[in-house]
């Protein structure tokens, strides 16, 4: 079972949700340690936001809601914490599956601070997207320019999704709930982000050796 298949976080213009499956945990503990690590990389970017939570097929017990909202808002400083269920896994968003060949956004401009994109597809911007932009995508996103925001890549868990660019230096990258912060560089050729192994890397794009 991975990571994610136990808890999703996901970004959007509300806040953080985050899509709990209960099943996979033992213990009120081991939940909270889950959900800690989770959430330890975000509270930096997500401070003073809202967080909705949403667990599954069971329902959360009484202490174990009071102790999960302590730890979120403790852990990452939040404003408020909405909790919701549901009794059904079909219930939850399903997985956008076109990262080979499916819906496409294409944006014909460069992003400033303040813009954001929300597609339930692949995203491909042809410009720079600046600190303070944000893209949420289903599926890939491609910068044809310079990501200097954030960028948010299979956002309803596709694990296949990638994020490349000319110039790979994101304030905050995240591929299927997995975050990260590719170290600062001064190179000047394209970069992919993939996930592997629950970790994102971010390598050269070689044509002879990357194949999607």
């Amino acid at each position: 079972m991975t990571s994610i298949d136990r808890i999703q976080v996901k970004g959007n213009r509300k806040g953080l949700n985050l899509i709990i499956n209960l099943l996979e945990f033992n213990s009120t503990e081991e939940l909270v340690e889950a959900v800690k690590n989770k959430l330890e990389p975000l509270k930096n970017f997500y401070s003073g936001n809202t967080v909705y939570v949403t667990t599954y097929p069971i329902r959360l017990k009484d202490d174990q809601r009071a102790t999960l909202e302590k730890v979120l808002s403790e852990t990452i400083a939040l404003s408020s914490v909405n909790f919701e269920e549901s009794n059904r896994k079909e219930d939850l968003p399903t997985v956008f599956s076109g990262v080979e060949e499916g819906n496409t956004k294409f944006i014909t401009r460069s992003m400033r601070g303040g813009q954001m994109v929300d597609f339930k597809g692949n995203v491909v911007v042809i410009g720079d997207v600046h600190i303070g932009a944000e893209i949420f995508a289903e599926g890939n996103i491609v910068i044809l320019g310079q990501l200097k925001g954030r960028a948010f890549a299979g956002t309803s868990g596709n694990e296949n999704a990638f994020v490349a660019a000319i110039r790979l230096t994101p304030s905050l990258l995240s591929i299927a709930g997995t975050f990260g912060r590719p170290a600062e560089s001064d190179t000047s050729f394209p970069e992919v982000a993939k996930l592997q192994d629950g970790n994102i890397y971010v390598e050269p794009y070689i044509p002879t050796k990357f194949e999607y």
